[in-house]
């Protein structure tokens, strides 16, 4: 089993946020740069998987029957 696939969605996040700090602010080698890129886009990769997969249970769960797509999602108000 790969280190991602033991982490959950805050840790990747977390881990993400980090990643990102040090290529911003942080004066690292072209090669570590490339590393922390790399970590980077699995990490987002795997945060994005694991929204669409949320948003899909979401949806089941406030699915409407008269609604063509069979999901009545509203918008949050800011």
């Amino acid at each position: 089993m790969n280190s991602m696939a033991k982490k959950n969605f805050e840790e990747a996040m977390q881990r993400l946020e980090e990643v990102v700090a040090r290529l911003e602010n942080e004066e690292v080698s072209l090669t570590e740069s490339l590393k922390l890129f790399e970590e980077g886009v699995k990490l987002m990769r795997f945060c994005h998987q694991r929204l669409d997969e949320v948003e899909a249970k979401v949806k089941i769960l406030v699915a409407d029957e008269d609604e063509p797509d069979g999901a009545r999602l509203e918008e949050f108000a800011e």
